[in-house]
């Protein structure tokens, strides 16, 4: 037999694996957590999701009041973890920039499984003014989590350096 050189391809699973579990986390709890705040009227009674306002699947800034900001503290706090875990924190910083577009992805999928296919979703996250400032409030949590993970991460490593010195 020859001695045949392989290319070497690797993943790190136990890296990728807890990605891929926080983005898991984000895709059913911060859905989640609206759901079961918008599915309320204001009595307390459940209503139909056909009753629902329909823009809260596309606009879910508008729910962050009525769900006491826990979508967006979780968005924060992963993109948080994502950053702090990682020993290059732009590669966090990269992970949670990608969860913007599953977020607004999983917001059409849900529409769509709901109320069926239209464009409505469509133009109103990219043909109003609501709908890109939800784009930016949704990465601008996700910068404040990451940029202050960042910062930790300096300052903690900078310690550990004067600590040795």
């Amino acid at each position: 037999m020859k001695n045949e050189e392989k290319g070497y391809f690797g993943i790190d699973w136990g890296r990728q694996g807890g990605v891929i579990a926080i983005y898991i986390v984000v895709l059913l709890g911060y859905y989640g957590i609206i759901a079961n705040t918008v599915m309320f009227d204001q009595y307390g009674d459940w209503i139909s999701f056909t009753e629902m306002n329909r823009t809260i699947l596309i606009y879910t800034f508008q729910s962050y009041v009525q769900s006491f900001f826990l979508p967006a503290i979780l968005l924060v706090l992963v993109s948080f973890i994502l950053t702090f875990k990682e020993e290059i924190y732009q590669y966090g910083l990269k992970a949670s920039i990608w969860i913007v577009p599953l977020l607004i992805a999983e917001g059409f999928i849900f529409y769509f499984i709901m109320f069926g296919f239209s464009m409505e979703p469509f133009i109103w996250q990219f043909m109003t003014l609501e709908g890109y400032l939800n784009v930016l409030i949704l990465y601008g949590l996700l910068l404040l989590g990451s940029l202050s993970a960042m910062k930790l991460k300096q300052r903690k490593i900078k310690k550990q350096v004067s600590k040795l010195e």
